[in-house]
């Protein structure tokens, strides 16, 4: 009998140590199931902080924040800056001047704050250049399929200024300012070889604005409208700012 019970014993300690095993091991797992949620939680608080606002942008929240703003509000790619009571943005190395946000659409409307307000001729920094702008989270454009057909939805046309020593009459002719050279307007894509030696490109840029394409269309265009398309700013989508599911 004593010598069953001893046995008794020893099997009792080896199913508490498997036990104790066991345990451990499904803490542990626990400890990981539970972290997780956490850790999404802790992100997706970036949805989760109230919006700020500088000038006419009102409702400033994800994914954009504030410098201002706690560090883990909004993303870093979409800081924004308040100065003067001006929203900015700095993108491409440039800073731009925030004139909205479309969190409908997911748009941010954008102009570069150097141009010429006042002076229609002159309006243009020469090193100003848009058109191949693209980041890994502002496009001006994206693809999309919709059942098997593949399409490009664009938030911005491309815009082109130049002059030519010589009539060009496949583009628009802009008239205003007074010049030896003809000066012309393109909206939308453009290869070089659309246009002839001796001519030279004074602006690559983008418009959203709305009016654009039917003054185009009626191939009628003023140097006036030009600025405003300009001013107008350019959209670009911003996309890929992903949280923890």
């Amino acid at each position: 009998m004593a010598l069953l019970s001893v046995h008794s014993i020893e099997l009792s300690l080896k199913v508490c140590q498997g036990t104790n095993i066991l345990l451990k091991y499904f803490t542990i797992i626990m400890v990981i199931f539970l972290h997780i949620p956490q850790t999404c939680n802790a992100r997706k608080s970036k949805r989760h902080c109230p919006p700020s606002a500088c000038g006419h942008i009102r409702d400033i929240s994800y994914p954009f924040r504030l410098n201002s703003d706690p560090k883990h509000c909004g993303f870093s790619e979409a800081e924004l800056a308040c100065e003067g009571n001006k929203t900015f943005i700095w993108l491409f190395s440039k800073k731009l001047y925030v004139q909205a946000i479309n969190y409908h659409n997911h748009t941010i409307r954008l102009v570069d704050p150097t141009l010429q307000r006042d002076d229609l001729c002159s309006l243009i920094p020469p090193y100003l250049t848009f058109h191949h702008y693209n980041t890994a989270r502002f496009h001006p454009h994206y693809n999309y399929t919709r059942g098997s057909e593949s399409n490009i939805k664009r938030a911005a046309e491309p815009i082109f200024m130049f002059n030519c020593p010589f009539a060009i009459n496949t583009f628009l002719e802009i008239s205003g300012c007074k010049s030896s050279r003809y000066t012309y307007l393109k909206i939308g894509e453009m290869n070089a070889s659309e246009v002839g030696d001796g001519c030279r490109a004074e602006f690559i840029g983008l418009t959203s604005w709305p009016n654009i394409k039917d003054h185009v269309h009626n191939n009628i265009i003023s140097l006036s409208d030009f600025h405003q398309a300009i001013l107008y700013g350019f959209e670009l989508y911003y996309i890929g700012f992903t949280e923890c599911m």
